[in-house]
């Protein structure tokens, strides 16, 4: 059992209660960060939370994965009375998450290293010494400081547990195997699916199960081979395979997706390889001018015979198969490089979205440093063990260091975004967040002077000129504008496609419709639109082309031309159904008298729902209640 009592052990104690301090001061500047990138689009439907009824509403809404995220909404669901007044709510218990985490952690390791037979007292310490190491790294501090991020570590907290579980039924594997069988399948089971719900990558628990049954968990002796075996390929390599085949079915993209990406799937398979490593050395040392989400996007590897590229694949292939080939000789070695690697198995091979995000590796990078502590621990040479010891103690101090002064620029976000564009003034994410808020501290037109500036510099964002037109008539209604929408007729079927292009035509319909701006109609905003959308990057792909016609169904109806709006709604529950569609095409034709094209409507809708179940419930819901809406509208116009 644990020993506490001796000195290694209390040190070990000692150790980690220090770092979880520590770990909790250096994260507090951030607290009067702001929200984020994708923060607002996830989480504005807490304005609509009140009770339990909108709050499990809310989170069957959720569109940031396949799942929906369900469990992790529902956290911020109770916090909704906190929104929008400020990120600090929200940014309290993402810190007390990752504090929460890094106990899980220490836990999770301890399991380990007690099952691979380390002196007790050892394995504390190791458990303890990897944990402070993890709960100190600057390069997992975007999963904290992003507040919608929030997915990715209440997924790693139920991944955590169901390990643990794991761990502690498998413990008792020699006395009541069948019991222990049952629990470590019920725990794979159960955790998965909760981890999941936050985050698809909550997927990867039998994976990682997998690579520690692989590695340095010994085969239960009380079981016979053929039972063991079964029960292996049930829980740990059917799921693995099913993964597999997953990312399997994206090879190749679709020509649509290449044009949208700007890369194919084995241009990002070897674009990652090179990443992967650029995770590890920031891992080791995270400076804050190499953090963040506002850095230049990653060159994409093209070809690959070129120096760098084939270095970084090669070592990989490598790594990984000296490590299944000698993941009993090497037991702790081949952990550090199936668990990195298995971590990474979704969001780090062929699945097409961004190239880089350092909170990836939040749950990935605990092989390579428990892997890390063990050998140093566990080294037979004492002046070696104190030198290394001591070593690992420096680095995780001088990243600490790093810790605070990263989540010192989050608390500043003003300063923070004038910064980062100083320091990466390529980034279209780092440049556009320090014009939003020169928009608000120095005026228009220096906002605008920045957009116009990094769009003459990078015509491939050109899009954001629709932002500049947007403000340009907000705020300064008496510009010529003409010269700017030449310029978007000219550049917009050439430029990158970005999700947010569709976020700004709408702004800017609103715009348009409040009249400041005698150069800027609706009909302005249709034909930017039209043009976007003939953009090859646009034209493929659905989500944009839904959009498209639901903007131009809005323009019409707004012009009165029901008939129209009504057209352009078919055509966008044509590309994807959704409720908001259902809505627009249910008003729009009660509007016009249509009530038994409306009722049709609903009665066909019925059957076409989402079959993710929480979000079915909300469907068939808003449905019962467009219907009520139709009699009422129809009592009343008799």
């Amino acid at each position: 059992m644990t020993d506490f009592r001796s000195v290694t052990g209390r040190a070990a104690v000692a150790v980690f209660i220090l770092a979880l301090l520590l770990a909790w001061l250096c994260y507090r500047p951030a607290l009067s960060g702001a929200f984020q990138l994708d923060d607002l689009s996830n989480l504005g439907g807490l304005a609509q939370v009140s009770d339990t009824a909108s709050a499990l509403d809310f989170a069957s809404t959720g569109t940031a994965g396949p799942l929906g995220r369900p469990v992790a909404l529902l956290s911020f669901a109770l916090q909704a009375d906190r929104w929008p007044e400020g990120a600090t709510a929200f940014l309290e218990v993402n810190f007390l998450i990752h504090i929460l985490n890094a106990v899980l952690v220490a836990a999770c390791l301890l399991q380990i290293a007690i099952a691979m037979r380390i002196e007790i007292s050892k394995a504390m310490l190791v458990a303890a010494l990897a944990a402070a190491a993890w709960v100190l790294m600057p390069l997992l501090a975007n999963a904290s400081l992003l507040v919608v991020q929030r997915m990715t570590t209440l997924s790693a907290t139920f991944l955590l547990l169901g390990l643990i579980a794991y761990l502690l039924a498998r413990a008792r594997i020699g006395d009541r195997p069948r019991q222990a069988l049952l629990g470590m399948g019920a725990s794979l089971v159960v955790f998965t699916a909760l981890s999941a719900l936050c985050k698809e990558s909550g997927l990867l628990l039998p994976v990682f199960a997998l690579v520690l049954e692989a590695t340095v968990l010994a085969r239960p002796e009380r079981l016979n081979a053929r039972q063991w075996r079964t029960w292996q390929a049930v829980f740990l390599a059917a799921p693995l395979l099913l993964i597999l085949l997953q990312l399997a079915s994206w090879w190749p993209y679709p020509e649509s997706l290449v044009q949208r990406r700007n890369f194919d799937a084995g241009e990002r398979l070897l674009t990652q390889a090179q990443i992967l490593w650029e995770y590890l050395f920031k891992a080791a040392l995270g400076l804050p001018g190499w953090l963040g989400i506002y850095q230049d996007a990653p060159g994409v590897a093209r070809n690959a015979l070129q120096p760098m590229t084939l270095l970084a694949g090669l070592s990989w292939l490598l790594l990984l198969a000296a490590a299944i080939r000698w993941r009993r000789r090497y037991p702790i070695a081949a952990l550090a490089v199936l668990w990195y690697l298995g971590g990474h198995l979704l969001e780090s091979t062929v699945v097409p979205i961004e190239l880089y995000f350092e909170h990836r590796n939040y749950l990935p990078i605990i092989g390579p440093v428990f892997a890390l502590c063990s050998l140093v621990v566990c080294l037979q040479d004492r002046r070696a063990r104190i030198t290394a010891g001591a070593t690992i103690a420096a680095l995780v101090l001088l990243n600490a260091g790093c810790l605070y002064v990263f989540a010192s620029y989050s608390g500043s976000p003003s300063t923070a975004a004038r910064y980062w564009a100083m320091r990466y003034p390529d980034a279209v994410r780092a440049v556009t967040t320090m014009a939003s808020y020169q928009l608000a501290e120095e005026g228009p037109l220096r906002a605008l002077q920045t957009i116009d500036e990094f769009v003459l510099q990078h015509p491939e964002h050109a899009y954001l000129r629709l932002q500049e037109l947007n403000i340009s008539c907000r705020f300064l209604p008496e510009l010529d504008r003409s010269f700017v929408i030449q310029q978007l007729g000219q550049q917009l079927p050439a430029v990158d496609y970005t999700l947010t292009a569709g976020t700004m035509l709408s702004q800017l319909f609103d715009t348009a419709v409040a009249g400041n701006c005698a150069d800027l109609q609706p009909d302005t905003v249709a034909t930017l639109a039209v043009i976007l959308r003939d953009n090859p990057r646009y034209a493929g792909d659905p989500t944009y082309n839904q959009f498209h016609e639901r903007l131009l169904a809005g323009i019409a109806r707004q012009q009165g031309d029901l008939a129209a709006a009504i057209e352009h709604v078919r055509a966008a529950i044509a590309l994807l159904p959704s409720r908001e569609l259902n809505m627009m095409m249910v008003t729009a034709l009660a509007g016009r008298g249509n009530f038994d094209a409306a009722r049709q409507f609903i009665d066909d809708a019925r059957t076409s729902g989402p079959r993710h179940p929480l979000r079915a419930r909300l469907w068939q819901r808003e449905l019962r209640e467009l219907q009520d809406y139709i009699n009422e509208l129809e009592k009343v116009q008799r």
